[in-house]
C-alpha cells in the first residue's frame, strides 16, 4: 500500500503566515524611524523573508508530495546518498538551485509546483517585485549606487538615483515595498487555502491510521471522537482495541501514547519478532508521530 499524503493546509501556509507577521512587525518598526541604516536593514529583511517563505512552502509541499519533483533533479553526493536522507537532500538541492534563478523564474516555478493560477500575481505586482529585488541586490552588492546590473534587472519600474548616483530607501519606499510583498503573499495564501482545502489535519491523521492499521476491525470514527480538526479523545466503549494482534497492539499503544497521553510498557521482545514489513512500518510511523502531537 502506498504511503499516505500527510500534508496539511496549515503546514503548507505556515511559512507565508510567519512572513506576513514579520512584514507587519517591520511596518510597525519603520514608523517614526528615519535612520537610513535601520530602514535599509528592514528592507533587506522584508525581501529575504518573502523569498524564504516561497522556498519553505516549496519544501513543505515537496516533502509530503515528492512526486512533484522534476524527473531530473540536482545531483547529491555519495555520502549523502549512503549516510543521509537522499530525498530530503534532493528537495533541498532543488529548492536551493531554484533560489539562484531570477525572480520571475522563481515565481513561475513556485506557481507551477503548488499548482495555483498563473495570474495570481498581476503584471504590475511582478514589475514591482522585480524592481524591489533589483534594489535589494544593489544595496547588498553596490551600496545602492546604480549600475548596469540594476538597469538590466529592475524592469519597467526602474528608479532614478536620488543623489550621487545612489537610490534612496526611505520610509515611503519601504512602506510601498511592504505593501507589494504583503499583497502578493496574501493572494498566494488565499489560493493555497482554496487549492488545498481538503488537506485537513483530521484527513491526514485518518490516512495515517488506515495505513498503519490495515485491518477492517478498526474503524477510525469508532476509535476516536473528532472535535473540529482535532482528535477529541479515545472512544473506549466502541473501540476494537482488544481484538488486535500483538504487533498491532504495539502500534496502537504507541499511537495512544502520542494522541491521548497514555502510558504503556514497551514490550521489547516484540521488536525481535517483527517482520521486515512491520519494521519498515514502525520506522515510518515514528517519523510521522509529530502529526499526532501538533
Amino acid at each position: 500500500m502506498k504511503r499516505p499524503i500527510l500534508l496539511t493546509k496549515k503546514a503548507l501556509t505556515k511559512p507565508i503566515e510567519l512572513t506576513l507577521e514579520r512584514i507587519e512587525s517591520i511596518r510597525q518598526r519603520k514608523v517614526d524611524n528615519t535612520d537610513k541604516i535601520i530602514l535599509e536593514g528592514l528592507f533587506v529583511l522584508a525581501m529575504a523573508s518573502f523569498e524564504h517563505s516561497l522556498n519553505d512552502t516549496l519544501k513543505v509541499l515537496l516533502t509530503h508530495i515528492p512526486e512533484k519533483l522534476d524527473i531530473k533533479t540536482e545531483p547529491i553526493s555519495k555520502d549523502e546518498l549512503i549516510y543521509g536522507n537522499p530525498l530530503e537532500r534532493a528537495i533541498d538541492n532543488k529548492v536551493t538551485s531554484i533560489g539562484y534563478k531570477n525572480l520571475s523564474d522563481i515565481i513561475k516555478y513556485f506557481i507551477k509546483i503548488v499548482d495555483i493560477p498563473e495570474n495570481i500575481i498581476s503584471e504590475d505586482e511582478l514589475d514591482s517585485l522585480l524592481e524591489i529585488k533589483a534594489t535589494r541586490n544593489l544595496l547588498i552588492h553596490n551600496n545602492l549606487v546604480v549600475n548596469n546590473i540594476y538597469k538590466e534587472t529592475a524592469g519597467v519600474k526602474i528608479r532614478n538615483p536620488h543623489s550621487q548616483g545612489r537610490l534612496l530607501i526611505d520610509q515611503s519606499y519601504l512602506f510601498n515595498s511592504l505593501v507589494v510583498l504583503r499583497q502578493v503573499l496574501e493572494n498566494i495564501k488565499t489560493e493555497l487555502e482554496l487549492k488545498y482545502i481538503a488537506f485537513t489535519k483530521i484527513k491526514a491523521i485518518k490516512s495515517l491510521f488506515e495505513y498503519i492499521f490495515k485491518t477492517p476491525v478498526l474503524v477510525f470514527e469508532d476509535e476516536f471522537s473528532i472535535v473540529g480538526d482535532e482528535i477529541g479523545g479515545f472512544k473506549s466503549q466502541s473501540s476494537s482495541i482488544e481484538s488486535l494482534s500483538t504487533s498491532e497492539r504495539l502500534f496502537y499503544d504507541i499511537w495512544l501514547a502520542h494522541s491521548d497521553g497514555r502510558e504503556f510498557e514497551f514490550p521489547r521482545h516484540i521488536i525481535y519478532h517483527l517482520d521486515n514489513a512491520n519494521i519498515d512500518k514502525i520506522k515510518y510511523f515514528i517519523s510521522a508521530l509529530d502529526l499526532l502531537k501538533s
